[in-house]
């Protein structure tokens, strides 16, 4: 009969579903949500797991069919992408914590060269020059790597068309997985998410919250910028009189259109897992301000203890109680957020800090760009008295000198009896792993969880 062997080919793509739910079921939260409440307690972190290029059991059955039969599997292989979408997940037979992951893309010009963008990637090594292989004269393009079974993180694809030099950016078309959901084109991003299923906090539950988002401009006379300053303000602020505990956010365009916090708020506090509260979103005045303003800076710190904060409380009803005001951030974002608080546990109790860079010396980049940390900001909090600060922490086993720091840092917050949870998550310097972190760092810094 015709298709006989290439109902076989695809017999592993079919059977890999189940394994894959099965796979899913076994996952418990696919994050290591770690307690430390003292130095007693022995913190055990997740084996750091590589990625490596591969074959695809399926796409290697599709090879060997004869033309008819092989075109007829790719027929069904794209059905099989508009159905389920793709990436093709398959199980390692051999190895119980990977999976094989086929990332394809079908296209009729073959004058283009298709490869896949890992956003946060810094060390290429990772998955190597990540360029699509056609599949002899077909339409199928595809690239097969074996990853951890847990592994998360955003990808797109780029077309490069080797006539005419165009290169086009677009999400993968048979993923229907984007962050964020609804965006416009070329503002998205693919997400590969490999984790147990969890609550989906981000997405907009509800209409009609009565939440509202001001903008407001805020100039600095310390720093000589201006900078938009966005303030979410929850439903009932204007029926009461009251002062409202409050986190301060930096990278407002991450937390507002990536991590998406005001859907989070929204979300938690319709499901009363959480007391109403502002949020701060802090700019960045020029793209590349963040870069001096956010590591270690004193004029940073200064603006925001001593020009900010007195101006939004000046408009606002905002708390002035250290034990209900958030600092938080990601990346340098975070950074700054631990460095703030530790200057000023008077005003910060509580600091969130996702993938935090505690890597970097207030200096510069140059020890980066050696590989060599100076941790910097975690040798303070050894050698200096402690604060009084609460801490939540995140950061991806990929991420490289990050992880290492961050890994330093809970050691030493344990021995010295700080208060903090940290999650360790299989991915990259990216937003897809934070947004999801996210809702566990502020149940738990608003003792909710």
């Amino acid at each position: 009969m015709k298709n006989n062997e290439s109902k076989q080919a695809l017999a592993p793509i079919m059977s890999n579903i189940s394994n894959i739910k099965r796979l899913i079921t076994l996952l418990i939260f696919g994050l290591i949500f770690t307690s430390c409440m003292n130095k007693k307690d022995k913190i055990e972190f997740k084996e750091v797991r590589n990625i490596y290029k591969s074959v695809s059991p399926s796409i290697s059955s599709i090879q060997r069919l004869n033309r008819n039969d092989r075109e007829f599997a790719i027929s069904n292989l794209k059905t099989l992408g508009n159905i389920k979408g793709f990436p093709l997940i398959e199980i390692d037979s051999l190895y119980s914590d990977y999976v094989f992951a086929t990332f394809i893309y079908f296209e009729t010009i073959h004058t283009k060269e298709i490869e896949f963008e890992v956003f946060g990637i810094y060390d290429e090594y990772r998955f190597g020059d990540r360029k699509l292989y056609r599949l002899d004269s077909t339409d199928l393009y595809y690239r097969t790597y074996m990853i951890p079974n847990d592994l998360c993180f955003a990808y797109r694809f780029i077309l490069n068309d080797t006539i005419s030099g165009e290169k086009q950016i677009i999400t993968d078309p048979l993923n229907k997985e984007l962050i964020p959901k609804g965006a416009r084109k070329n503002f998205s991003w693919s997400v590969l998410d490999l984790r147990a299923n969890e609550p989906d906090w981000n997405t907009k539950r509800f209409d009609n919250v009565g939440s509202k988002l001001d903008t407001i401009t805020i100039s600095s006379i310390i720093l000589d910028n201006t900078r938009n300053i966005y303030v979410y303000l929850p439903s009932d602020y204007d029926k009461t009189n009251k002062k409202y505990p409050v986190i301060y956010l930096f990278d407002s365009f991450i937390y507002l259109n990536r991590v998406e916090v005001p859907n989070i708020l929204d979300n938690l506090l319709h499901e009363n897992k959480i007391e109403p509260m502002i949020a701060i979103f802090i700019d960045n005045p020029t793209r590349t301000s963040r870069d001096y303003e956010l590591p270690m800076n004193p004029l940073f710190k200064e603006f925001v203890v001593n020009e900010l904060i007195p101006q939004l409380k000046n408009k606002y009803r905002i708390t002035d109680k250290p034990a209900e005001t958030i600092i938080g951030g990601i990346s340098y974002g975070g950074l700054a957020a631990t460095y703030i608080a530790f200057e000023y546990d008077s005003i910060f109790g509580k600091v969130l800090t996702q993938s935090g860079s505690f890597w970097r010396d207030p200096n510069g980049d140059l020890e980066y760009a050696n590989m060599n940390r100076t941790d910097f900001l975690i040798n303070r909090f050894i050698k200096e008295k402690h604060r009084e600060i609460k801490l939540f922490l995140d950061w991806g086993l990929q991420e490289n000198m990050v992880y290492g720091a961050n890994r330093k840092f809970v050691r030493i917050l344990n021995q010295l009896n700080y208060d903090f949870r940290f999650i360790e998550f299989n991915g990259w310097h990216d937003w897809s792993n934070s947004r999801k972190t996210f809702p566990y760092g502020l149940l738990y810094l608003t003792d909710n969880e």
